[in-house]
């Protein structure tokens, strides 16, 4: 399966792959409007994201929020699982596209997530409390959850489950403005799309 990372913003990106289980990313570097394919096992797991390439040092940053590309191939069904994440936060606009996906198969949570695009081409405005600073420069927003840390946030301990961890303030205003995203930990229903498809295009400033 074959995941192509576009590079539509107006910068160069380090880019970061993280296979689940595995305790270091891999990065790599695309310049402003170029593209890095990336052929991957099919039953792969994991994540993209990007951050604006720091020049000389391209890990800088590397604990900064950043908005994440999460899959899982051949999952439930045979279907490919696939979403964008800001549940850690989020720092650059983002969206995947399927491949020349097929008909087959179906989405258990309705139809637009079926071979769908989640995207946030605006990412919302940063609350001042959660904002990333870097020489006077907003880098990138956190979630509630890793700011803070709490159970209400986390849906953690005693607010581990659906029930008690409704939506909060800080995840229901990133919904607002991009609501294909997954905000917090219990908002699969409306944030994950399942499809099979001969791969997947990742774009960063779509």
């Amino acid at each position: 399966v074959k995941i192509v990372i576009k590079n539509d913003c107006d910068y160069d990106l380090s880019i970061g792959k993280l296979d689940n289980g595995a305790s270091s990313p891999e990065l790599s570097q695309v310049s402003k409007g170029s593209e890095k394919t990336y052929s991957l096992d099919g039953k792969w797991q994991g994540r993209f994201w990007s951050r604006e390439s720091g020049g000389d040092n391209p890990t800088a940053g590397a604990a900064d929020p950043a908005s994440l590309a999460e899959f899982t191939f051949k999952g439930h069904g045979g279907n490919d699982y696939y979403d964008v994440s800001f549940v850690d936060g989020y720092n650059i606009p983002i969206r995947i596209d399927p491949i020349n996906p097929s008909k087959d198969g179906g989405a258990d949570n309705g139809e637009q997530y079926h071979c769908g695009a989640p995207a946030c081409s605006n990412v919302p405005k940063c609350p001042d409390e959660l904002k990333v600073m870097k020489d006077g420069k907003e880098v990138g927003c956190k979630s509630a959850c890793s700011k803070f840390g709490t159970e209400e946030y986390c849906c953690s301990g005693s607010k581990d489950t659906p029930d008690k961890c409704p939506a909060n303030k800080y995840s229901k205003q990133v919904k607002d403005v991009c609501p294909d995203v997954y905000t917090y930990a219990y908002d699969d229903t409306t944030s994950t799309f399942m499809c099979q498809s001969e791969g997947y295009t990742v774009t960063f400033c779509p």
